[in-house]
Parts: structure tokens; C-alpha cells; sequence
């Protein structure tokens, strides 16, 4: 339908407003203390900006408390969230009655204290403050056994040690790769009869599953290495050039400086200097493989990609805790406009600045435009908007639909409809996906192609597998041990997903591509649908949503994002490396492959430059082991803010 403009602007700002660093940090910062030791926190990151994120994990981290990725497993919950109706988005009102529900002022006060403060006095909700009072944990606990150190620093010398560095919310156990692999032993059909979501299945959040009730003979390599492969630290230096050599942490000792330089990034890439942001892109996987916390400009003199602006910024930071430039960025209408519309799953920066220019300000805006939401005062009688949003598939086989910096954040999409149905789903598509739905997803997932094609394999990736606690999507990479059973799959695949009403929108789905060494483009050649996915109302995350206009109620699964990848059996594993990120360690695992070793490498394989010759690397380790690369576990691959 033809778009309608929007009237004239009398806008209020974008709700994409990131708020500044605590200065209570401040006062914490290098101080270690047992003032939270061995109590179990959760921390819903929902309203809370990237800085302040990392400053609770660091502060909980340093008072020797344990941070939970599953809510179910904590004792406090802390949010900034003060409305019933809006927690229950994130965690269950039952759950969280079993909860002490408190404000982030009470982890600063606690560590600056140097004890657990009362919960009762940062009750979050005032409806669940006597609960709050009654499971507070107390503070006279016993002392638990001393940590263990996984890395000697002998080797480091002079350097900072690596050890320093804050491991990730949910830290690799020793024994996550052999759980791994006991769970790919496992048919489908016995994890199906359980709907409890269960906890991380590895360190690099690998679930690599095979039905064992298939008659297929599944290859040990295209399985997780059992024990998993332990990174060594100290061969890794955090001064090259090359993110893929560096270990980069989920949350650093230095991610406010990241987060305030990532603001100008984002700035830079919004408006189109794309060279300008990757500068800065660059800078800030430096600093964020940097194992101490920054204190003086001499420990980043010698760091690659920090030139003189960047210096000065660092400067500025180290002095007053923030930089001026980030925090006038952040005020900026123009700014607020643009990062909100390229939060918007199909704008990128081309689109969102051309949307700018005819006069659109807010998300509200960009409704009418696209026509998604009637005009203000204009009624949808005839359930025209509604309609935009009905449940499809559009097949883009052969075609390039798709470019941009990445494949979520800021990516362009040619088609509209992409755009009108993110932006008519974008309130369940923004909700944060916790660990534990992901993996309760891909159990329904690999049940659900079990039905289609016995004896596949399948690897959660991106942000998942590098270990972070919420995912704005879910990636899922497959194969097949026999090469004829995945041409094809994923059209097969998705179709019976769309029947089952799992999946009510298939915006991409495409077939194999011929392998092209002379590609430029980063959107690989594999088999891959992008698609909007629904968990099914017997899901433990299953929630009563409102449908239609009267008022009926459905109980379904949150919308998710849901990209699913089908890989040939031979490139199984460069697809896992590529779809597992970070953007910046695949782009210098690219720029390795090419410097030092004349290979082209991308998801869909590795070809010899001076004669086209593909090579298969049987395992993800003979991928870094081909490069002579040192091997970095998913949870180091964070370059990334």
C-alpha cells in the first residue's frame, strides 16, 4: 500500500536514551571484599544501559558474589523495573515472589558498605516488598572453597596477567563440553518429554545434537570435542593487531571507556563514516582485550589502533569518567532518531537518515509511515493494519536482499515487508531472550526436524555461544552427515514449522549458492530462512498474550528472531566460526586468513587464493590450527561492545 506521510512533527525524543555511569562506581572501583560472597544474584539488564550492566557484573564479581543467568537459580533479582506488568515480561510473578527484588543501589551499597545491605530498604516493587524482606539472604554465610586459578602468569613476565581479566556471566565449568557431548548421545524424542528448560549445555554454548533412534552414523567430528579444548591464555596477546589472537572477554575491566567510545561508533556509523567507525570499532576490541583496568595513558601508548584522538578520549575518560562528546551525542534528537530506527530489524543507516530527512522522528512515526498504525484520530475498522502483519512467507531465492554491518544491528533490507512486520512485532521482538529459552527453543527446534530429516546436527550460535546471558536473536547452524540430505532441507524445513504455526513469518529463505572465491559481500552462500518463531503453548515461556480485538487470549511463546543456517556436512564448522561472531574477530579472522596465510575464509568455506583450491578443516580447531592460530574459545571471541 502506498505509504502515508506522517503529520508534522511535534515529536518527543527517542526512548533509545542510554543513561550515564553511576559515579557511585567510582568509589568502588578496585576494591574487593566478601560483602556479597556466595550470594546468588540475577541481574535483568531490561532499562539498564551496556555500562551499567557491566558495572553490577563487575561489582558483583569483585564482592564474591555469583551471578545466575537463570533467575530460577538466584536468590536477589536486581532491576530497575517498578511496574508489575512490565517484570512480568521478564521473569514470572510466581518466580519472582520466591525473590528479594531490589534496585542496583543495593549492589553499590553493599560493596561500598563492605556488607549486604537489608533488601527491604531497595525493595524494586512495592508490591513485592514484604517478599522482598523475607528472602533477602541474610549475610552470616559460610566461607565457600577458594577459586580456582586457571591460568599461572609466569609466562606473561612483565605484562599484565590474563588471569585479571572478569570472566563472563556464565563462565565455562570444566565439565560443560562433556555435557555437551553426553547430550548429543541423547534422542530427541527423550529431551521433548521434558519441557523444563535446562541450564547451559556448554562453555561455548555449543548444543550439538544427533538422534540416537536415527539409523544415521553421526561422525565424531561433526560433535563437540569432549573434554572441550581449554584456551591458553598466555599464548594470546592482547597487543596484536588481530582481534582473532587477542582473548576478549564478555565484560572487560575497561567497558565503561568501551561503552562511552562505542556511543561515537555508533554515531559515526549512523551518518554513514563507515571508516570513522572503524576506527573506533577498532580501538574498542583493543581496549577491550586489555586485562587490566586503565588508569594512566602510558599503558595505551603502544596499543595498535589508539592514535591521538583516540588518546585524548581516553584522557578525558580517566579523568572525568566519561567523554563529552559521547554524552552530547547522546542528547542529540538526531541521533536518538537514527539509533531508534536502525533498532528497527530491516533499516540501516541508508534508509534511517533518508527516513530523517522526510521529517520522521519517532518509532510512532515510522508506523504511520509504513503503514503499520493508523494516522493519530483515524480508526482501522476494516482491520487494514492488522492485515500487514498476517502470517507469511516471502522467498527471496536467488536474489540479493541483503547488506549491511551485520546481520541483526543496522542491516539494510530492500523489501518493505520486512520492515512493516518488525516494526508491527518490534514490542515482543525487543524482549531480551534469557539462556535457558534459548536452549528450551532449539530442544523444540531439533525435535520439530527430527520429524523432517532423522540424524541432523545442529550448533546454537552468535551471542549465545559466546556466553552472554540475553540474546536479541537465536542463530542455529545444521547439517547432515550425508551431503544429498541438506540440499534442500531448510525450504522443507521451514514449511513444516509455518504449518505447525511454530513460525509465522519467513522474511529470507534462500537456497545453496555455488561457492564463489571472488565474493565480496559477507552474507554467505548458504542455505538459510530468517524467520519470526513462537514457542508453543505447553513451553515453560509460554504467556497469555491478548489477540484480536476482543479481547480473546492466547497462550504462546514470546515472538523471537530465529535465523536458521544449513550448512554442507564438509563446512559444517566455518559455518559455526562465522555465525558465532563477534563482527570484529570474523572480520580479522578474514584479514588473518588473507595477510598471513592467502586463504579467503567466510561461513561458507576456505579457498587457497592463487588457485581457487577449497579445503574442508574436519573440526572448528583445524580451522584456527590451518591459519596457525592459537585456539580462542567462544567465550574470548567478545571483540565487541
Amino acid at each position: 500500500m502506498p505509504f502515508k506521510r506522517p503529520a508534522p512533527p511535534t515529536h518527543e525524543s527517542s526512548s533509545n536514551t542510554v543513561l550515564p555511569t553511576s559515579k557511585r562506581f567510582e568509589t568502588a572501583r578496585g576494591q574487593e571484599s566478601d560483602a556479597l560472597k556466595d550470594i546468588k544474584i540475577h541481574i535483568v539488564d531490561a532499562k539498564l544501559d551496556g555500562s551499567t550492566v557491566g558495572e553490577l557484573y563487575r561489582l558483583v564479581e569483585s564482592a564474591g558474589g555469583e551471578l545466575c543467568t537463570d533467575v530460577g537459580g538466584s536468590e536477589v533479582v536486581v532491576t530497575c523495573i517498578g511496574m508489575k506488568k512490565r517484570l512480568q515480561r521478564h521473569l514470572d510473578w510466581e518466580v519472582a515472589k520466591e525473590k528479594a527484588i531490589v534496585t542496583p543501589e543495593w549492589v553499590r551499597d553493599s560493596v561500598s558498605r563492605g556488607e549486604a545491605q537489608p533488601c527491604g530498604d531497595y525493595a524494586a516493587l512495592e508490591d513485592l516488598h514484604d517478599e522482598t524482606v523475607k528472602n533477602c539472604p541474610d549475610g552470616d554465610r559460610e566461607s565457600s572453597t577458594e577459586p580456582e586459578d586457571n591460568e599461572a602468569d609466569s609466562s606473561r613476565q612483565s605484562e599484565p596477567s590474563q588471569t585479571q581479566l572478569p570472566s563472563p556471566p556464565s563462565s565455562p565449568s570444566s565439565d560443560a563440553g562433556g555435557t555437551a557431548k553426553r547430550l548429543s548421545k541423547v534422542s530427541l524424542k527423550e529431551k521433548s518429554a521434558s519441557h523444563h528448560p535446562k541450564k547451559p549445555v556448554s562453555s561455548a554454548g555449543t548444543q550439538s545434537t544427533a538422534s540416537r533412534a536415527s539409523t544415521v552414523n553421526v561422525p565424531a567430528y561433526l560433535l563437540p570435542p569432549d573434554p572441550p579444548i581449554p584456551t591458553n591464555l598466555a599464548k594470546l596477546s592482547y597487543k596484536s593487531r588481530y582481534a582473532c589472537c587477542r582473548p576478549s572477554p564478555l565484560v572487560c575491566p575497561n567497558q565503561g571507556l568501551c561503552n562511552e567510545l562505542n556511543i561515537i561508533r555508533k554515531s559515526r556509523e549512523v551518518e554513514g563514516e563507515d571508516r570513522s567507525a572503524l576506527s573506533y570499532e577498532r580501538a574498542i576490541s583493543i581496549i577491550k582485550a586489555y586485562p587490566n583496568r586503565i588508569t594512566s595513558l602510558a599503558q595505551v601508548k603502544d596499543l595498535p589502533y589508539i592514535g591521538e584522538k583516540i588518546t585524548g578520549l581516553v584522557e578525558e575518560y580517566l579523568n572525568t569518567d566519561q567523554i563529552s562528546e559521547a554524552r552530547s551525542i547522546l542528547e542529540s534528537e538526531r541521533y536518538k532518531s537514527l539509533t531508534a530506527f536502525t533498532s528497527i530489524y530491516g533499516i540501516g543507516p541508508n534508509t534511517a537518515r533518508k527516513l530523517y530527512a522526510r521529517g520522521l522522528r519517532t518509532i510512532r512515526d515510522l508506523e504511520v509511515w509504513y503503514g503499520v498504525r493508523p494516522p493519530e484520530g483515524e480508526e482501522d475498522d476494516e482491520g487494514v493494519y492488522e492485515q500487514q502483519l498476517e502470517r507469511r512467507i516471502i522467498s527471496v531465492e536467488g536474489q540479493s536482499r541483503w547488506r549491511g554491518r551485520g546481520r541483526n544491528e543496522g542491516a539494510e533490507v530492500e523489501d518493505d515487508s520486512w520492515i512493516k512486520i518488525a516494526l508491527g512485532l518490534r514490542e515482543e521482538l525487543d524482549i531480551k531472550i534469557p539462556r535457558d529459552e534459548v536452549e528450551e527453543l532449539g530442544r523444540v527446534v531439533g525435535r520439530e526436524l527430527e520429524q523432517v530429516q532423522p540424524g541432523c546436527v545442529f550448533t546454537i550460535v552468535g551471542g549465545y555461544r559466546r556466553g552472554k546471558p540475553m540474546s536479541n536473536d537465536v542463530d542455529i547452524v545444521f547439517t547432515h552427515p550425508e551431503v544429498d540430505k541438506v540440499k534442500g532441507l531448510c525450504g522443507r524445513f521451514v514449511n513444516r514449522l509455518y504449518e505447525r504455526g511454530l513460525v509465522s513469518h519467513v522474511m529470507h529463505l534462500s537456497g545453496f549458492h555455488a561457492h564463489n572465491a571472488l565474493r565480496t559481500t559477507h552474507w554467505d552462500s548458504l542455505e538459510k530462512a530468517l524467520t519470526v518463531f513462537t514457542l508453543p503453548e505447553d513451553s515453560p515461556f509460554a504467556r497469555d498474550f491478548p489477540e484480536g480485538k476482543g479481547g480473546e487470549v492466547k497462550r504462546r511463546g514470546v515472538r523471537r528472531r530465529l535465523d536458521l543456517i544449513f550448512a554442507m556436512p564438509e563446512v559444517y564448522w566455518t559455518a559455526v566460526i562465522g555465525w558465532t561472531g563477534s563482527i570484529m574477530f570474523q572480520r580479522d579472522l578474514r584479514q588473518w586468513a588473507t595477510d598471513k596465510k592467502g586463504y579467503k575464509f567466510d561461513s561458507s568455506g576456505i579457498t587457497r587464493r592463487r588457485d581457487s583450491k577449497q579445503l574442508f578443516p574436519k573440526t572448528e580447531k583445524d580451522v584456527f590450527d590451518l591459519f596457525e592460530l592459537e585456539w580462542v574459545d567462544p567465550t574470548w571471541r567478545n571483540a565487541d561492545v
